[in-house]
């Protein structure tokens, strides 16, 4: 009873939840989006004066192919 009525409500204000499938899962190739080496600009904060949480996602590879993630997720509460 709980799922239904919270499926409903989030359909009545517009925060459905997206339908996922095949077409939305695209290969990076694929992408318009130029891809580049990290700058000092790319590694700042906003650090904004009100509440909130920033994220930053890194991705990482290796020259003999290994990868990785890095995320960082900065919080401020005021």
């Amino acid at each position: 009873m709980f799922s239904w009525a919270q499926r409903q409500l989030s359909n009545a204000v517009g925060t459905a939840e997206p339908i996922y499938g095949p077409s939305a899962i695209q290969p990076v190739t694929k992408q318009d989006v130029a891809y580049t080496e990290l700058t000092k600009e790319d590694l700042k904060w906003k650090a904004m004066t009100t509440t909130s949480v920033e994220t930053a996602s890194f991705y990482l590879m290796s020259d003999s192919g290994k990868i990785g993630l890095a995320q960082v997720i900065y919080s401020n509460v005021k």
